[in-house]
């Protein structure tokens, strides 16, 4: 009878919120993690068909010229800058170019750099929500630890796996493409296009959008995986020093 009426109890829902905030938190770390590795761009830029895109649309495209013309390390440099200016409130944006015809020309459009600004405003908010996360798993931790009610490690993966479970089933359902533009309908601001045709965005090319963002989310789900699993392991080390000090 314990066992069944666990699910209706503070222990349970609280176990939840520990479970759910780590795991958001540790997304959070992994994102930084992996900007400092520019996502993995050069990798997928080599195996998920991102020179080829450049090859086949920066010639047509509408408002840049030679494009094609810029090297590997050309192109890895100018993804780099935007991660680093969505990293930094949008600083440097409005700089990033390349050499064509011994002259240097903008990367980005207006409307590209509005929409950048827009990720990196989403970022810097995203980053004051991961401090208020990062509190309330500590504190969910705390009051486990002073009722010495933890969340152990397989119900924590059960809690996530489940969770996790329904997202992708969603996504499968509702199409992960579908879902991704209808989130960027409801992040930013109706009045800033972010949708770009490959004829008329460097930045849109570059990126190979919409595809190099799946790329991504797999990395950040993988990297926040292994990261929780750390969290996990440090928090169960330290309930279990604790645990021993107190029965001293």
């Amino acid at each position: 009878m314990h066992q069944a009426r666990y699910w209706i109890t503070p222990s349970f829902w609280l176990g939840i919120i520990w479970v759910w905030t780590g795991f958001l938190l540790s997304l959070w770390i992994s994102w930084h993690l992996l900007a400092k590795a520019d996502f993995f761009y050069p990798v997928w830029y080599d195996h998920a068909g991102i020179h080829e895109n450049i090859e086949r649309y920066a010639p047509d495209n509408h408002y840049r010229e030679g494009f094609e013309n810029t090297s590997r390390s050309e192109r890895l440099a100018l993804f780099h800058g935007i991660v680093e200016a969505i990293q930094h409130q949008g600083k440097g944006l409005e700089t990033l170019a390349y050499r064509h015809a011994g002259q240097n020309v903008l990367l980005l459009r207006p409307p590209e750099i509005a929409h950048l600004q827009d990720v990196a405003n989403l970022v810097s908010w995203l980053n004051r929500a991961g401090l208020v996360v990062f509190g309330i798993w500590l504190l969910v931790g705390a009051w486990q630890l002073k009722r010495h009610q933890y969340t152990t490690f397989r119900q924590a993966w059960w809690f996530l796996g489940i969770g996790l479970g329904v997202t992708a089933l969603l996504l499968a359902l509702l199409g992960a493409e579908k879902v991704f533009y209808q989130l960027h309908v409801w992040v930013f601001p109706p009045e800033h296009p972010w949708f770009f045709f490959y004829e008329d965005s460097l930045m849109s090319t570059l990126m190979k959008a919409p595809d190099l963002f799946a790329y991504i989310a797999i990395a950040l789900v993988v990297t926040a995986g292994l990261i929780f699993s750390l969290l996990l392991y440090t928090a169960q080390r330290f309930q279990t020093q604790a645990g021993r000090l107190k029965s001293r």
